[in-house]
């Protein structure tokens, strides 16, 4: 029995595809660090180190994965008091914001010397 090749190449793909679809739905496989289940949340935690944030992170996430009060990263970076917890880093980013300068924040924030932007 001969199968036709581009029936073949269908199969293939729908395999192919399928899989990465359903392991990509049930959160056993993802490439951005978001979670399907979670609403597309940071999976940071506690034990996550500040080279993990990336910017497409809201802040909101990222200070409370680091157990940060939102309003310190705020007033470190001189940003605006009524900046949403939902907000992208890389929507933030201007002279006095960059998620790198973030990272560096956290690490020092992390080792008691933290409280002022680098």
């Amino acid at each position: 029995m001969r199968i036709h090749p581009v029936a073949f190449g269908a199969l293939v793909l729908v395999v192919f595809l399928g899989t990465i679809g359903v392991a990509a739905a049930s959160d056993a496989w993802t490439t951005t660090g978001r979670t399907a289940g979670g609403g597309g949340r940071v999976t940071l935690d506690a034990d996550s180190a500040p080279t993990a944030v990336k910017g497409w992170m809201a802040i909101g996430d990222v200070a409370d994965a680091f157990d940060v009060p939102l309003a310190d990263i705020l007033v470190a970076f001189e940003l605006p008091a009524d900046t949403a917890p939902s907000t992208p880093l890389k929507d933030l980013e201007s002279e006095l914001f960059s998620v790198a300068g973030l990272r560096l924040w956290l690490a020092e924030h992390a080792g008691g010397s933290g409280g002022t932007a680098p």
